[in-house]
């Protein structure tokens, strides 16, 4: 099952989620995000920061409202952090039940029998450096990002599974359902090495749906138990201050936040921190702060005053060693090394010539332009994706237009004074020589129709004028730029074509002139041609006519 989902019709492609991966286990590759399992720890990072609800968690609600509807027998687990949502648990206990639950108890139980065994580790007599495994996603990432560290993580299950395993002795026959603040406990659930304790993991927002919504938290922790101190467990350095009494000067220190937990184990490896208990947990905040809690992180200090009003007993249960022992195994991922030379052929491809142009500015999600290029060769990146190089590409494009283009360009202010001009505008208004910025646009193109034009920004005008001191002709195009506060002149040179209509004109003249000279010529001749053959005619008749008489008289 896929744990976190993409919600592709709501994607915005953002890079929100690509940007807070502290594991960059999110490909952007096919042009969507897409988390890569095997890298990802389950941190919900992605899921929080997503202004356009595109990620989903998907826990095991439906298989659970099955069990309550077919009347399988369940108990829930409730992971301390509930008071979030509502810190009455007799209440929540009673509405669980209400849903088909047999009972419901707190994780607690569990996590103060985890507490108990990692005094007892640490007070065996070996000087070692401890990491708590309470956080399956601090869990993950040591055993694949440090594989070499894996044997400091401590060789005890997680409350959950403690209190799995504690919930199964009671009742065998039951569904234990964990109900979770956190993604990666769906996926610590489903591990084979913890199968048949917990049988499904819900999230704190399925029971508010469940439920119908939650009320204002009121807290109410009368229910007391043995080791009730480990309510503290979701608050920062909660685990650290259940064992307090008991630590004895041993050296602990409680750390939130995935990055801030590679800079530790980094220290760790690197021989500078030794002999210490390290409470890590992968959100800042600890488990009050989990993924599946987001929309309730108003209440978050609250919950803590609360939890630390209720006076619970500092006393911790004994703890079955065998039966909460688990060996931690490295999973290093799988990585690839690449020649500096196909490095430096990926940031050529974006731009990135030299050291200068490597502005490691992160908008791409990678902190470095380095990191992005190796991801590009992971084929998790998008190769043409940087916005630095984008823009630069852009501006460069931009500027060659107007720099190139035929077109004399000005742009002038509210005031109509003169903040720019390429270098056509300055060889067609013959200003190359002096500097016009800061001029009114009047002193170079003194024509009152344009600046009347040049107040209305109502939309683009199109004039056409005459300069004779520019012995030019330019169709004026005005455009207004509301936003900037100015105007945009474009001027097309009209000139030669102005001219090549004189010399069209003169050229249609000079025809027509001579078209009429021929034509006079050739009625002058017709009328000769008509008078010498009226002559002729005439005379033709009076020889007929003779010829007729004379041959009468005969």
């Amino acid at each position: 099952m896929e744990i976190i989902s993409l919600q592709e019709a709501n994607c915005k492609l953002c890079h929100h989620c690509v940007r807070v991966c502290p594991t960059k286990a999110i490909s952007f590759a096919n042009g969507k995000p897409e988390i890569i399992e095997e890298e990802c720890i389950l941190c919900g990072a992605c899921y929080v920061i997503c202004p356009h609800d595109a990620k989903q968690v998907n826990t095991d609600m439906a298989k659970v409202l099955a069990w309550s509807n077919s009347g399988i027998k369940l108990v829930a687990s409730l992971a301390p952090s509930y008071v979030s949502m509502q810190g009455d648990f007799p209440l929540l206990k009673e509405t669980f039940k209400q849903h088909g639950f047999f009972d419901v108890q707190e994780t607690a139980r569990g996590a103060a029998s985890v507490s108990t065994r990692y005094l007892e580790l640490m007070h065996d007599g070996t000087e070692r450096t401890m990491i708590s495994t309470c956080c399956p996603a601090i869990v993950t990432l040591v055993e694949t990002r440090y594989p070499d560290l894996v044997n400091l993580l401590a060789p005890v299950v997680s409350p959950m599974i403690a209190h799995g395993i504690q919930l199964k002795q009671q009742y065998p026959d039951a569904k234990v359902v964990f109900v979770s603040p956190c993604a990666a406990k769906i996926k610590e659930a489903a591990d084979p090495i913890h199968k048949g304790i917990v049988d499904a993991v819900i999230s704190m927002q399925d029971i508010e749906t469940w439920f119908n919504g939650s009320e204002k938290p009121h807290f109410d922790f009368s229910d007391r138990f043995e080791g009730e101190i480990a309510r503290l467990y979701p608050t920062g350095g909660g685990i650290i201050e259940t064992m307090a009494p008991k630590l004895d000067g041993i050296n602990a220190i409680h750390i939130e936040g995935v990055e801030r937990a590679g800079e530790v184990l980094e220290s760790i490896r690197n021989g500078y921190l030794k002999g210490s208990f390290i409470e890590m947990n992968a959100c800042i905040g600890s488990c009050l702060k989990g993924p599946l809690l987001h929309q309730h992180k108003q209440r978050e200090f609250a919950s803590i005053q609360n939890i630390r009003r209720s006076n619970p007993s500092i006393e911790l249960p004994q703890a079955n060693a065998a039966l909460y022992r688990i060996e931690r195994i490295a999973k290093p991922l799988a990585t690839h090394t690449y020649a500096e030379t196909q490095i430096r052929e990926v940031l050529k491809s974006l731009g990135k010539m030299d050291k200068e142009k490597e502005l490691n500015c992160g908008a791409c999600g990678y902190p470095t332009c380095r990191e992005k290029a190796i991801a590009v060769l992971d084929k998790k990146a998008d190769p043409h994706l940087c916005l630095p190089f984008a823009l630069e590409k852009a501006e460069s494009m931009s500027n060659a237009v107007i720099e190139h283009t035929p077109n004399g360009v000005l742009v002038v202010d509210s005031e109509l004074n003169i903040i720019e001009i390429n270098p056509s505008g300055m060889d067609l208004l013959n200003c190359r020589d002096f500097p016009v910025k800061g001029f009114p646009v009047s002193a170079l193109l003194p024509n009152e129709q344009l600046i009347e034009l040049l107040h209305d920004s109502s939309k683009v005008h199109y004039i056409q004028a005459e300069y004779e001191h520019y012995h030019r002709t330019f169709q004026h195009a005005i455009v207004p730029m509301k936003d900037e506060n100015c105007s945009v002149i474009i001027l097309m040179d009209l000139t030669d074509e102005k001219l090549q209509q004189v010399r069209l004109k003169e050229y249609r003249k000079q025809t027509l002139s001579v078209t009429q000279e021929v034509l006079d010529e050739q009625m002058r001749t017709v009328q000769e041609i008509a008078s010498l053959l009226g002559e002729t005619t005439a005379k033709s008749k009076i020889a007929l006519t003779r010829l007729k008489k004379s041959v009468e008289d005969e």
